[in-house]
């Protein structure tokens, strides 16, 4: 994979390579399994607070988070965004809230560089456990569903495009309807029947047995873009796509990202086919070919 631990530039390869460059001769850099896990950079140090303004009947008025950011010895963290605490200002989530306010504190520790772990996310994943842990508590708070609660604040299909109150834009979606097939797909209304009968028998001594049942729903910044938001010190974050069409009708698309696993060939050709009206077995996808690929930085 290309998560992780991966993305640090760690003191051991430059030196590494500089001594091989000196040298004229091979070096390997080579560490165990506790020097990896000791040196390397990690993640999701974060104490996160929120508030959430709502009215009675459910509805979100504001929100309010402060974050506590542990970012290591260094502030080494390799975010493609303009700041150490990453995409964070997604918070807001998928929800329509009309203000939101966040700040986060970052402070300097003993431990390693702060930086990204597995399914590094770029604090995506902290935003999106803050605010569903929230939503949670709110439904609890006001005894409604969990899922009712994410219903009736969700962004409504005709409102996108979508500025959040964090100053993200939002280019489509349609998470009611998204929503609804979820909660059909896994028959969410017997779960809750049967969670209900579950908890009976406990209070009657019946069962020692409870059951539990989760609800997330969450809206992340994908692909290191937009450029406006996305940067490496500097470099604008993109990529690019060439799709030509053969007499034939099928179509070759050459791609400047690779996939490591994700299906990208398999997305990328559904996409082309739905705006085009062709099958998808009618495109091909070219990844990882330095000789044809357009620009664009991986």
């Amino acid at each position: 994979g290309g998560f992780g631990n991966k993305v640090g530039v760690y003191p051991g390869y430059v030196c590494a390579i500089v001594a091989s460059i000196v040298t004229g001769k091979p070096v390997k850099w080579v560490e165990d399994r506790i020097e990896n896990l000791s040196a390397t950079a990690f993640a999701r140090d974060y104490h996160m607070t929120a508030e959430i303004a709502a009215t009675r009947e459910g509805k979100v008025t504001g929100l309010r988070v402060h974050v506590l950011a542990d970012h290591g010895a260094f502030d080494a963290c390799a975010d493609p965004s303009k700041w150490p605490a990453g995409f964070f200002s997604i918070v807001t989530g998928s929800y329509d809230f009309p203000v939101a306010h966040v700040t986060v504190d970052g402070v300097y520790t003993n431990k390693a560089p702060g930086g990204v772990a597995y399914r590094c996310s770029f604090r995506v994943t902290e935003a999106a456990y803050c605010i569903e842990r929230a939503m949670d508590i709110l439904a609890h708070k006001l005894g409604l569903d969990p899922a009712d609660i994410r219903m009736r604040n969700f962004i409504r299909r005709e409102q996108f495009p979508y500025h959040s109150a964090l100053g993200w834009e939002y280019d489509s979606g349609d998470y009611h309807t998204a929503m609804k097939k979820a909660l059909e797909a896994v028959g969410y209304q017997e779960l809750r029947a049967e969670q209900k009968a579950q908890q009976e028998k406990f209070r009657g001594g019946e069962s020692r047995e409870l059951m539990g049942i989760g609800v997330s729903f969450f809206t992340e910044i994908v692909g290191a873009g937009p450029a406006k938001n996305c940067d490496i010190l500097g470099i604008a974050m993109f990529d690019s796509a060439e799709i030509r069409v053969h007499p034939t009708g099928a179509i070759i698309a050459r791609m400047g990202t690779k996939s490591q696993g994700q299906g990208h060939e398999t997305t990328y050709a559904q996409i082309i086919a739905s705006e085009l009206g062709i099958p998808a077995d009618n495109v091909m996808v070219e990844e990882g070919n330095t000789d044809t690929a357009p620009y664009g930085l991986g």
